[in-house]
């Protein structure tokens, strides 16, 4: 249920970011502090976007933990004009309107840390480690990152790449008149790819949050199918020019996910073709 985004900057720029961070610091004592860790701040930064932020491959800093608050005051309180400030309103400054991690219709105001700036302080203003989230799924991923079974629970938007664009099916079981769904990985998926999108799944709890949206979505499309009918239209041209408009930005935005169901299940199209009036809710 992911949105595939472009890395906000390149391996390059992620370095130089932490060196122009560093020149700003010029009071004691952040600025013997950050220029003693400088080197090793890049070289992990590094590692982070070689490695795709997977926290199997990118370990903790112990030895920064003591200074955990001057990395994430870059963050929380970066100066007017400063290296990390622009950056992160850039990162801020999008056309959004679906969430990248769950694919709901919001605004995605908040920028996530794919791994936790409490675990993981020096990436707390790394570019490749900020992503657009909306406020339901951060609430339930908090500082979570895996556990020792599935090191890694969450998809990243910057690095993640599937063989489908199409990553989670809906499924819309009878009886139509009051329908329930199935939420779940695409069965196109290859092996690795069908776990890491179960354990997103549930670890956001998105199946769940689901279904208040299928519930409203359901009732629109009686409402739009009466219509339809009483004009005379094809009802079937139409489901599916809209699943095809919900397709951009992403095939898996909640909205194309239904339409998509819809449009796979022939005996509920018939019924909404032919069946019994619907019965508005």
């Amino acid at each position: 249920m992911v949105m595939s985004l472009p890395l906000p900057m390149t391996a390059a720029d992620h370095l130089d970011l932490i060196d122009d961070i560093v020149a700003e610091r010029t009071q004691e004592p952040n600025k013997t502090f950050f220029n003693s860790i400088a080197d090793e701040w890049k070289q992990r930064v590094g590692d982070y976007v070689a490695h795709g932020g997977s926290p199997a491959h990118v370990p903790g800093w112990p030895a920064i933990m003591g200074k955990a608050k001057s990395f994430k005051t870059l963050y929380s309180h970066p100066a007017d004009g400063s290296a990390q400030g622009v950056v992160l309103q850039d990162l801020r400054d999008h056309d959004l309107d679906i969430c990248p991690s769950c694919g709901s219709p919001a605004v995605t105001e908040t920028l996530d840390h794919y791994l936790p700036k409490g675990k993981y302080p020096h990436f707390a203003v790394t570019p490749a480690n900020l992503t657009p989230m909306c406020d339901p799924c951060q609430r339930r991923k908090g500082e979570d990152t895996g556990d020792a079974a599935t090191p890694r629970f969450f998809i990243h938007p910057y690095f993640d790449t599937f063989s489908l664009d199409q990553i989670v099916q809906l499924t819309i079981n009878a009886p139509f008149t009051t329908p329930t769904f199935t939420l779940a990985p695409h069965p196109g998926l290859q092996v690795a790819e069908t776990q890491l999108v179960s354990t997103h799944l549930r670890a956001l709890q998105i199946a769940r949050r689901y279904i208040r949206f299928f519930r409203n979505e359901h009732r629109r499309l009686l409402r739009n199918v009466a219509k339809l009918r009483a004009k005379g239209l094809d009802v079937v041209e139409n489901i599916e020019a809209w699943q095809e408009g919900h397709a951009d930005p992403t095939p898996n935005s909640w909205q194309h996910l239904f339409y998509d169901a819809v449009m796979r299940n022939g005996p509920y199209l018939a019924h909404l073709v032919s069946g019994p009036s619907p019965i508005l809710p």
